[in-house]
């Protein structure tokens, strides 16, 4: 399973627990025609469901976390290689054009020397 498939389920099944945890919460609200002890159980039960709800929400997010290091990291590789990569070929570059100038240089030199020893051969 790709990188980006499991992001998008592990986003999914944040959302869907978050809802879940949204509707946990309407039903805690107490109700005036039950004694207090059976609301109390009624909290007790609203604020195990809760802590649930909230673990497994926190174990999502770390997934969700974890795969967004694991892609990100992959993306930062990929950058660096193709950086290299460039910086080799740009150097490489570089290395032939000053080679380049320095054989032009040297003919030009020595066409130079030549025109010179002609015009002094002339006189």
């Amino acid at each position: 399973m790709s990188s980006e498939n499991k992001l998008a389920q592990t986003k999914q099944k944040i959302e869907r627990l978050n809802q879940e945890l949204a509707t946990i919460k309407q039903s805690a609200q107490p109700m005036p025609e039950l004694i207090n002890t059976t609301n109390v159980l009624r909290t007790n039960e609203y604020l195990t469901q809760l802590n649930e709800k909230n673990t497994q929400i926190i174990s999502s997010y770390e997934e969700y976390a974890k795969e967004l290091e694991t892609l990100l990291s992959s993306v930062l590789e990929r950058k660096l290689t193709f950086l290299k990569k460039t910086h080799a070929r740009l150097q490489r570059a570089t290395k032939k054009k000053s080679k380049r100038k320095r054989t032009k240089k040297s003919r030009k030199r020595k066409q130079t020397k030549k025109r010179r020893s002609s015009k002094k051969r002339r006189r």
